[in-house]
């Protein structure tokens, strides 16, 4: 009876609100100033809180409005403002809430007032018809996982705080500050204190026996500097990712545990730490769909079907929302460093999610800085461009030309480096044969190229986002919003996908 009553709201983003139900949240949030309490949990400062309020004064708006404002370009969804608000137990922005966060979220406000009747108005908006609907739910109604992790204290996506500042290698790594492995050690420790506190740390028994000892039979894969083991971790499927003991452990592990203060639908979530036992372990959420590079050299063991354009059209717009995030969310901006298919990794529905932050860094800094230098270059090499090769010049712009090539395997499943091409590298190959003239859809992945499933318009739109993306000038390539906007529009009725 609940499962036909019970209707699904497509998830909405903070910048889609309804005209009416904005009006009556800032209406709600404006009186005594509750706003600025709500802007708190957001973990925005008291100088920003300050700012969002004399910029809402200078426009003569509402400073909630203006919050919703500056909190809406990260990207972050009415369900996430919908928790906040359940935090702050407000029950009158609660209940304006309902008709656009889906029912399942709505037994966090029966929980508030569980007297008032067993049914709440859920109206719904319906865009075609802009008819409403009365949903019943039953207050002994199953509360779904979601609510029940939220109960449970999960921390929720933030739009700033965390990864501590550094401009290069040589301040970034702890291991030149301490001269002994216990002041090193004592370091570490005192880092991950101030940044991780509420990241759970656990037995590294628990995850040896997750991993079945560390069975061959569950790795996933391996790199330079750590393994990653498919475990069964509290009746959860994870990956349990073990670092090798190395000083670059020690800058991977902060990192990682740092980054996990920005949650996003986009970023690999972290569920743990365990650094008491014989290696240094991050457990992540177990991405079912495997790497990105593994579907598109069709590496599964599933012989599953080659990506159709849909689905790469998903992955390419889920990354540049994730990419557009992480440079703008907080007024530093967060650079990730290897950006590439190896580590773009999908879920179950082909959700792409970015992971390995160990050579993520914030910068550069301040208004008039575009790029600041490092002591040394890390990444891989045929996603970086040349003025990080060869200059060290650090900037988001280097994210944003690792996006491109990934952008051109996306629509060619061509290498990005390949010997036996006149132009070994995928990037000058392709601009070359723009430069000829030639159709670029002439390159479209041969598992779809005079198909059914073929679409060159599409192929020519990501080839062209994706040579616009590495130009050999950083100045020349878009921003991630500009991307991410492009892509959002080929979403349009009439487009072609």
């Amino acid at each position: 009876m609940l499962a036909e009553t019970r209707k699904s709201v497509p998830k909405m983003y903070i910048y889609d609100l309804p005209y009416e139900i904005n009006r009556d949240l800032c209406r709600l949030l404006d009186n005594d100033d509750v706003w600025k309490e709500l802007a708190g949990n957001m973990s925005y400062n008291a100088f920003e809180v300050n700012e969002i309020e004399q910029t809402a004064r200078r426009n003569s708006k509402s400073p909630t409005d203006q919050l919703f404002t500056f909190w809406g370009q990260l990207n972050h969804t009415v369900t996430e403002l919908f928790v906040l608000l359940y935090r702050m137990k407000h029950i009158p922005a609660l209940r304006s809430l309902t008709p656009v966060v889906d029912s399942k979220y709505h037994a966090l406000l029966l929980k508030l007032c569980p007297n008032k009747g067993r049914e709440i108005d859920t109206s719904v908006i319906d865009d075609k018809n802009n008819k409403k609907q009365k949903v019943h739910t039953d207050e002994s109604n199953l509360i779904p996982i979601p609510v029940k992790l939220i109960e449970q204290g999960v921390p929720l996506p933030t739009s700033s705080r965390g990864l501590n500042d550094s401009t290069d290698d040589d301040s970034a790594d702890l291991s030149k500050s301490t001269s002994s492995t216990d002041s090193r050690e004592n370091d570490i420790r005192a880092e991950i204190m101030r940044n991780v506190a509420a990241i759970p740390m656990l037995k590294y028994e628990e995850l040896r026996d997750a991993t079945d000892n560390w069975s061959a039979a569950n790795l996933l894969g391996q790199g330079g500097f750590a393994q990653v083991f498919k475990g069964e971790w509290k009746q959860l499927t994870v990956a349990v990712k073990r670092l090798r003991a190395t000083d670059a452990r020690d800058r991977e592990l902060i990192r990682e545990l740092c980054l996990n203060q920005y949650r996003h639908d986009n970023i690999v979530p972290l569920y743990g730490y365990s650094c008491g036992g014989a290696e240094v372990c991050l457990v992540y959420q177990l991405m079912a769909g495997g790497s990105l590079e593994a579907r598109l050299r069709c590496r599964n063991p599933n012989n599953q079907m080659p990506l159709s354009w849909p689905q790469r059209h998903k992955i390419a717009h889920g990354v540049a929302r994730g990419l557009q995030f992480l440079h703008t969310m907080t007024n530093t901006p967060l650079i990730h460093g290897d950006i590439k298919p190896a580590n773009i990794l999908l879920d179950q529905c082909l959700i792409p999610k970015i992971g390995d932050f160990g050579l993520a860094r914030k910068g550069p800094y301040g208004d008039n800085r575009t790029h600041f230098k490092v002591s040394k270059v890390h990444g891989t090499r045929p996603y970086l461009p040349d003025e990080y090769l060869r200059s060290g010049c650090l900037s988001p712009a280097v994210d944003v030309f690792s996006y491109g090539v990934v952008m051109l395997e996306l629509a060619t499943c061509l290498k990005p480096i390949d010997t036996t091409r006149p132009v070994q590298r995928l990037t000058d190959f392709m601009r070359m044969e723009l430069e000829k003239r030639l159709d670029t859809a002439l390159y479209e992945d041969r598992m779809l190229y005079g198909t059914q499933h073929s679409n060159p318009p599409l192929c020519r739109e990501f080839i062209n986002i994706g040579i616009h993306c590495t130009r050999y000038q950083r100045s020349e390539r878009p921003k991630m919003l500009e991307v991410y906007k492009r892509l959002d529009s080929m979403m349009a009725p009439g487009n072609a996908m």
